[in-house]
């Protein structure tokens, strides 16, 4: 199962998001919940780097790990394309309930 966390500032702005495990929906290499979580969470990472130029707090990514923070002063600028993740994670779950849990914080 794919564990989703997300952090938000003290005015409950999302700042990131970690992701960790497997979703074990299929085998290494065929797995579509993995490869869709993934690739949104890395296609966000880069938007957020390249196009809009943000600095990161934290920013790992290991083998069922994916962790990105970004910099307090850049979280107006990263708003769009972190809730987009959001809302890309939540339908996946929808689609795949079993193999994906958002944590409550």
């Amino acid at each position: 199962m794919i564990k989703v966390k997300y952090y938000y500032n003290d005015d409950f702005q999302i700042k990131g998001f970690c992701l960790s495990g497997h979703a074990g929906f299929a085998d290494a290499g065929q797995d579509i919940v993995c490869s869709a979580v993934t690739s949104n969470a890395i296609a966000v990472i880069n938007s957020l780097n390249k196009l809009q130029k943000v600095e990161f707090e934290t920013i790992v990514a290991d083998e069922g790990h994916i962790e990105c923070i970004v910099d307090t002063s850049y979280i107006e600028k990263s708003k769009l394309l972190l809730e987009h993740f959001q809302l890309a994670v939540e339908e996946i779950k929808r689609e795949y309930p079993k193999y994906i849990k958002i944590l409550k914080k």
